[in-house]
């Protein structure tokens, strides 16, 4: 953690074994956010994928993902300020989306994400992201980690994860 209170670092996960886990965190890695309490009380995943988080609402533009809302992440007209955490975990590139889901025509920067996860998370609520870009600091928000995740064995390049808190309003 540096003075300013971000926490920094980089953190080794195993890869899951077996032949489908395209769409599927780390081992470990989600236990890992929890424990960090980035990720607390009623929270929804982005871009969800194969994601096993009991209690969760997942969204995704992939029925065959089987997600509770079956849309874009960008704009999933859910509720403003209804979650306390938001994961986001999108395709990491143009290319990938198209590679692995055939969802190059959705692929966008991760700020586009990051700015629905911010309407959708309750004030005092934290957004998470994995992906290969740093995403822009919220206005509305203040940075509370950046880390470098990687697997071994070695499976992807190393992807950033940032964490963001919503700010509260002023009374």
């Amino acid at each position: 953690m540096n003075k300013n209170g971000v926490s920094r670092g980089t953190k080794c996960f195993s890869a899951f074994h077996g032949t489908d886990t395209i769409g599927a965190f780390p081992r470990g890695f989600l236990g890992w956010l929890k424990e960090q309490q980035w990720v607390e009380g009623n929270r929804c995943h982005l871009c969800s994928g194969r994601v096993e988080d009991e209690g969760s609402f997942k969204v995704d533009i992939r029925p065959e993902m089987n997600p509770d809302l079956v849309a874009d992440a960008r704009n999933t007209d859910l509720e403003a300020d209804k979650f306390d955490s938001v994961i986001i975990d999108p395709p990491y590139s143009k290319e990938l989306a198209q590679k692995l889901y055939g969802t190059a025509e959705h692929w966008s920067s991760i700020n586009s994400f990051v700015k629905e996860a911010m309407r959708i998370v309750c004030e005092g609520g934290t957004v998470v992201t994995l992906t290969y870009e740093i995403p822009k600091i919220p206005k509305n928000a203040n940075l509370l980690a950046v880390w470098g995740i990687y697997t071994v064995p070695h499976r992807t390049m190393m992807r950033c994860l940032t964490v963001f808190r919503k700010k509260c309003s002023s009374p």
